[in-house]
């Protein structure tokens, strides 16, 4: 082998939080921006005193003057003399400089108040504070409360909110002093001045009021991406009913159950009774509540366990306490319904929920995305309530006000007009591939069209088209390429990879590539992978020490295995269930590792598929399974001893009960155990098999017709046939 093409890099994610790695100088940039149009508001606001006479200097408040009185008794003081023109300038522009906290929206605030230890919400208790304090107390201002409470110091100390005042208490005390020095004769306290200041009255005009616009309406939707099958289409909210309905129905349409040794999809009455149940929730959906549900349905559950669920005992726990229940694992929530259906509940609308609900759930949910599509592309408080105004809310303006506290942000891959037509084939029980796939113009997401004539070039071209005006680099949108900055820091990688090995030795006859396992999960799943491997990892090394102190020296590869399975079997024959000879272990000829399922037949290397049987029993059992073997169509004795010792093995997994106790294993079943270990299907690989495949021209003596993606699970068989050792604590080797 002269080149792999094998490339180490780090994750574009920092290491300890998961974070992007172009937060800080994101955020740096962001403080940049918001100093800059301070001071440009300020500059403004010292134009307006000019322009009233209030000074004559427009450098005056750009020096560090010295001044002899505190601003702050100024304030006050405000409230009881007349002030000259320079110490009115003064107040007006510590207020308009320090100018408080503003929710934009009472979505905002709400928010804030549902999250009390994010900084939001401590910016709330202490906004709240101040307020109540006033109120109590009967202050006339804010200056004045901040003077009599906190003498010493009017400001809060860094991630501090007692002090903290909202820019309606500073607004309040501004007119208050307008009011006051007109009525002590200041003539330069006019009304004209004051709108300068204050403005309308709405929030908004005004010096004091002037904040750039949260990125909203027109502005927010020319940063939004287009359907993956409409291009003209924008992406749907999250919020809406119909991409929520979405995201449980793939959760539901991929659950599988394993029961009496076979691993099958849901029946039509499991998949039809477990359909409504997130929707009568007030939180999370957990498996628990599934089998719940099957069970008062009438339907048999005693023998069910779902398929990717872990009911073995975990090896970090203590031997004296019993695993939680996996069961208990949330399989799906549904956020924005359950926040509409509790702030209409909450709010005596139940009635009007119910109608908006039952309309949705009965094929009629454009109400509900509508509202989504307000709620996620408006966060102007005006704006939202311009666009609900157009739809007939139920509840009428009481319905309005209870959507005015919420807000949505997050967007699906997919339109609302893509999944008006995919979502009710999945309600039938297909899969997403499968519903794609029945629908002709969405076809090609899940099979290239070869026979379309593509434009190829010797190197792949890159993901990106160009630049914005801004100069940030723009997608190719025509790839719908990956958006999570890992996996596209993968996909980049792997292109120069490609590129750069056929600059070194020209164009290949044929690509295969393998790509991490986890390259695609969320930080804190990759986050927890790695604790189980560390945990692995230990547990590994204590049982070479034991095996050290058993045999007195370190295990092979093979012969380490042999113990490991030993103790996992309770020193029994997995076969005759015969008591293996511990002492005899490692003696040649007496004990051999099988493959519960034949490798011939399954490809399948995997811990899950071993097993440790005395030599003569696995050359009888030959390339059967064990239910071939044992004679379980019969259900002969030696079966049903073996189906009771499997099934009482706290050590075993789920997905090593299913091999062992399957029942089901002729040519179709085996292909596709076949297929599925010898193929990575997973969605970044298979966007960068088609990437290939449709962009980059082989070499003219090349045969090949596809691009091949090799699963992680075959790399390892060769691996450990080869010899070749994997440490991940001492290199990426």
């Amino acid at each position: 082998i002269i080149a792999t093409g094998v490339r180490a890099f780090n994750k574009a994610e920092t290491a300890k939080e998961g974070e992007s790695l172009n937060l800080a100088r994101r955020q740096a940039r962001l403080m940049r921006r918001r100093i800059q149009r301070k001071a440009v508001r300020l500059k403004r606001l010292v134009r307006i005193f000019k322009k009233y006479e209030l000074i004559d200097n427009g450098q005056l408040f750009k020096k560090n003057f010295t001044v002899t009185d505190n601003v702050w008794q100024l304030r006050v003081d405000a409230l009881n003399r007349l002030l000259t023109p320079l110490e009115w300038a003064r107040v007006i522009y510590h207020i308009s400089k320090h100018r408080g906290f503003h929710w934009v929206s009472k979505a905002e605030e709400r928010k804030a108040t549902g999250d009390e230890k994010s900084e939001g919400g401590r910016v709330k208790q202490g906004l709240n504070a101040s307020k109540a304090l006033m109120q109590e107390k009967n202050y006339r201002t804010t200056a004045e409360m901040l003077l009599q409470e906190f003498p010493y110091a009017q400001r809060n100390k860094n991630g501090e909110y007692t002090k903290a005042i909202s820019r309606v208490l500073l607004a309040e005390e501004l007119t208050k002093l307008f009011v006051s020095q007109r009525e002590m004769g200041n003539v330069l306290a006019s009304p004209e001045l004051e709108f300068e200041i204050l403005g309308s009255g709405d929030k908004k005009s005004g010096n004091l009021w002037e904040q750039k616009p949260s990125l909203s309406g027109e502005q927010l939707l020319k940063m939004l991406g287009k359907c993956t099958f409409e291009k003209n289409e924008f992406r749907a909210p999250k919020a809406s009913f119909t991409a929520e309905r979405h995201v449980w129905l793939t959760k539901l349409n991929n659950t599988r159950v394993y029961e009496n040794g076979v691993v099958r999809p849901l029946t039509e009455q499991e998949h039809t009774v477990a359909l409504q149940l997130p929707y009568l929730q007030a939180s999370d959906l957990t498996y628990k509540q599934i089998r719940a549900a099957w069970q008062k349905s009438g339907l048999e559950v005693d023998n069910i366990r779902f398929a990717h669920l872990n009911y073995g005992y975990k090896n970090s726990q203590a031997a004296d306490k019993k695993p939680s229940d996996p069961e208990s694992e949330r399989i799906v929530k549904l956020a924005a319904w359950q926040e509409l259906k509790k702030g209409f509940n909450d709010a005596g609308l139940k009635l009007e929920w119910e109608k908006m609900a039952g309309d949705a759930l009965c094929g009629k949910p454009q109400l509900l995305d509508q509202i989504a599509w307000i709620l996620s592309v408006y966060k102007e408080e005006s704006e939202v309530l311009q666009e609900l105004k157009k739809l007939e809310i139920p509840g009428g303006q009481a319905g309005i006000d209870i959507l005015l506290g919420m807000s949505f942000d997050k967007f699906h891959a997919l339109s609302l007009k893509a999944l008006y037509q995919i979502v009710p084939l999945m309600e039938q029980g297909k899969r997403y591939d499968e519903a794609v796939a029945l629908i002709p113009a969405y076809l090609h997401h899940s099979q290239i069209q070869h026979d379309i004539d593509h434009h190829k070039t010797k190197y792949l071209p890159s993901f990106y088209e160009g630049r914005d005006k801004n100069g940030a680099l723009r997608f190719a949108e025509d790839l719908n390429v990956p958006r999570n900055p890992v996996v596209l820091r993968a996909l980049n990688q792997a292109r120069k990879v490609v590129n750069a090995l056929i600059k070194e030795y020209g164009s290949p006859l044929s690509v295969h590539i393998e790509l991490a396992r986890d390259l695609s999960k969320p930080f804190d799943e990759r986050q927890q992978i790695s604790r189980d491997q560390k945990a692995f990892g230990e547990k590994n090394q204590n049982d070479k020490n034991q095996f050290e102190e058993m045999f007195g020296r370190q295990p092979s590869g093979q012969e380490f295995e042999k113990y490991r399975l030993y103790r996992e079997q309770n020193g029994k024959c997995i076969y005759s269930l015969q008591a293996i000879t511990l002492e005899r272990l490692l003696e040649p000829g007496y004990v051999e590792i099988d493959h519960a399922l034949p490798y011939s037949r399954s490809f399948d290397d995997s811990k899950n598929n071993k097993v440790l049987a005395l030599t003569h029993e696995n050359r009888n059992k030959g390339n059967r399974t064990p239910y071939e073997y044992l004679e379980g169509a019969s259900n002969s004795p030696q079966w049903i001893y073996f189906s009771e010792f499997v099934n009482s093995n706290k050590a075993y997994r789920l997905a090593k009960q299913s091999r062992l106790l399957r029942k089901n294993f002729g040519t179709t079943e085996a292909n596709e155990f076949k297929d599925r270990n010898l193929n990575d299907t997973r969605y970044i690989c298979k966007f960068f098999k088609n990437f290939v495949e449709t962009h980059l021209a082989l070499a003219d003596t090349s045969q090949a017709k596809r691009c091949v993606v090799v699963s992680g699970q075959l790399t390892s068989f060769l691996r450990a046939r080869w010899g070749l050792i994997k440490n991940r604590a001492q290199s990426d080797r």
